[in-house]
């Protein structure tokens, strides 16, 4: 008799933990203002080679917050990528 008033305890707790997190995180995505501010851009594309990495360099002061990264699909080119407020 004990075992299953304490097993039902237990279940019924698991229940109602379950529910409120997922009430509780419903309510926080719910409320959460989405914002968007600026936005990222490719704003010019050099071949992979140490000329394109220099090219690249050079033109990130003519892009607000420009930066080279390597192409992450194929590493054949760098990409220069700029910030969009």
């Amino acid at each position: 008799m004990i075992v299953k008033t304490t097993a039902r305890l237990a279940v019924s707790a698991a229940v109602a933990v379950s529910t409120l997190t997922f009430t509780v995180g419903a309510a926080a995505a719910a409320t959460s203002p989405v914002t968007a501010l600026g936005s990222w851009y490719v704003a010019a594309t050099y071949p992979n080679t140490a000329q394109g990495w220099r090219d690249c360099g050079n033109a990130t002061v003519n892009v607000y917050k420009g930066h080279c990264k390597l192409d992450s699909e194929t590493g054949l080119y760098v990409n220069l990528w700029g910030y969009r407020a």
